[in-house]
């Protein structure tokens, strides 16, 4: 056994390299900052009650010339929103106008929360939404649909859906809890809004009103981001969700155009049904797209779900033929993610895909919890990179944990670390453990780099909440954007 600190990945932005995702676009911009189809505008759909629309409004007024950075000793943690505008980090500023609002009676929703049960009224509170959306994309074109719905509405949807505090102590835990959730507005929303032509940022009263309370399902009233880091967040998705990308992994020229796959598990919505998977799909430019797969099963051998040879080898053939498609070559390498462990028919049925369109190199591996921790000199938890590997096939690696550029550890929690399990690589496991501790970063959701999951296995399980609200026959979007 050997235990290796590995260096923390720099990402690509437009005119630079960093270590950090906000300091990277502050000091040189997103990827397409200079494209010239990227957005120079954003035509912003407000969809709300009256009173969640002008606080939303108000707020994104007061982002647009920027957020003071979070008193602190650790200003690399808590650094100043700079602002959102043609003369910013973006190159980029949001129009909105009363003809791209839609305003949904308070009256219409305190009706259903007073006299509906939540496995009634959620649904219909969706429809409410939907319904206003679909309005708003008819009437003048717009690039994102932001939906606002008031605390009321998220309490009354988030009612009887506790978890233990235990359950919300790590990021896997807390998306496994989520996806069980019986009436998620959240995931709904999502999940119809596939019919829609843009796709949805839904914003929580917390993130724009500085007087907003918000209980976690522990019951405890939720810690909340300072209010640059919550700007920054919104922003860079809002950008990404118009079609602009914000950065990318930093590659090699000598590195093989490479395709990777996260593919995970869901059980659909009458809980009767075997699990399905779905595969999510980036290129090395961090440009997703979402795919549904077929059935899979539960093996009696190692109680874990799988898929057949067949179903496998289609999976991966669409997958590749989708990725020839958007980006007009094939990849030399794909990698897969996966959330269990890989069997004899999975790994027949990957190599007969890859073999079909003379994808040359592949590395297959499972990523997942451990439950095996390091334990660092004082009072500190391991560093984020920190890399253990045990045997041929088997490594640990921490993605979260003390970062020296943070100069702390950013959780709340004792961190876990990942297990990898290699079932058919060629690279060396530090290498993909290196790859993998980049995947983290590539979540345009958050811009403080402490994700515990690849983006790979975290946009699976993310799709897989959303879309077992959704029959097999539903059509689905295929951009990653319509999931954040």
């Amino acid at each position: 056994m050997k235990i290796e600190l590995l260096t923390e990945p720099e990402l690509e932005f437009g005119a630079g390299r960093h270590v950090d995702i906000r300091f990277g676009l502050k000091n040189y911009g997103p990827v397409t900052f200079d494209d010239p189809v990227a957005p120079h505008e954003i035509k912003i759909g407000l969809i709300g009650t009256a009173a969640t629309i002008e606080g939303v409004k108000d707020w994104l007024e007061h982002c647009r010339t920027g957020l003071p950075a979070k008193a602190s000793k650790k200003p690399n943690l808590f650094p100043a929103f700079p602002g959102f505008g043609l003369d910013t980090w973006s190159r980029c500023e949001c129009i909105y106008s009363p003809k791209l609002e839609a305003a949904i009676g308070l009256r219409d929703i305190d009706e259903i929360l007073k006299t509906e049960p939540p496995s009634e009224g959620v649904p219909k509170l969706v429809e409410h939404f939907i319904d206003e959306c679909r309005r708003v994309c008819e009437n003048v074109p717009v690039d994102v649909l932001i939906c606002a719905p008031p605390q009321s509405l998220l309490d009354y949807a988030d009612a009887g859906n506790a978890i233990t505090e235990e359950d919300e102590q790590d990021e896997s835990e807390s998306e496994k809890s989520r996806s069980e959730l019986r009436f998620d507005f959240h995931d709904m929303l999502k999940a119809r809004g596939m019919e829609l032509p843009r796709p949805i940022q839904m914003i929580r009263p917390t993130t724009y009103d500085e007087n907003a309370k918000e209980l976690s399902r522990t019951g405890r009233v939720r810690q909340l981001q300072d209010p640059a880091t919550r700007a920054w967040n919104f922003h860079t998705a809002l950008y990404y969700k118009a079609g602009g990308t914000p950065w990318r992994l930093a590659r090699s020229p000598s590195d093989f155009p490479s395709c990777f796959i996260g593919v995970g598990f869901y059980r659909s919505r009458d809980q009767q049904r075997v699990h399905t998977s779905v595969a999510q799909i980036f290129n090395e430019r961090g440009q997703g797209m979402i795919l549904r797969g077929g059935e899979a099963f539960k093996s009696e051998e190692d109680r874990q779900l799988h898929l057949t040879r067949d179903d496998t080898a289609k999976l991966l053939n669409t997958v590749l033929k989708e990725f020839h498609r958007e980006w007009k070559h094939w990849p030399s390498r794909a990698v897969v993610h996966k959330t269990s462990l890989f069997n004899e028919e999975e790994l027949a049925g990957c190599h007969d895909a890859l073999k079909t369109f003379g994808v040359e190199s592949c590395d297959l591996l499972s990523v997942r919890d451990s439950f095996i921790r390091l334990f660092r000199k004082g009072q500190y938890p391991p560093l984020r990179g920190t890399f253990l590997n045990l045997d041929e096939s088997h490594s640990i690696l921490y993605t979260r944990g003390s970062i020296d550029f943070y100069q702390l550890y950013p959780g709340m929690y004792v961190p876990r670390s990942l297990e990898i399990i290699t079932a058919d690589t060629e690279r060396a496991a530090k290498i993909l453990a290196r790859e993998i501790l980049a995947l983290t970063k590539m979540n345009w959701n958050n811009t403080q780099f402490d994700a515990a999951f690849p983006i790979t296995v975290k946009a699976a399980r993310q799709v897989g909440a959303i879309l077992r609200y959704l029959d097999s026959n539903s059509s689905i979007q295929q951009r990653y954007a319509f999931y954040m």
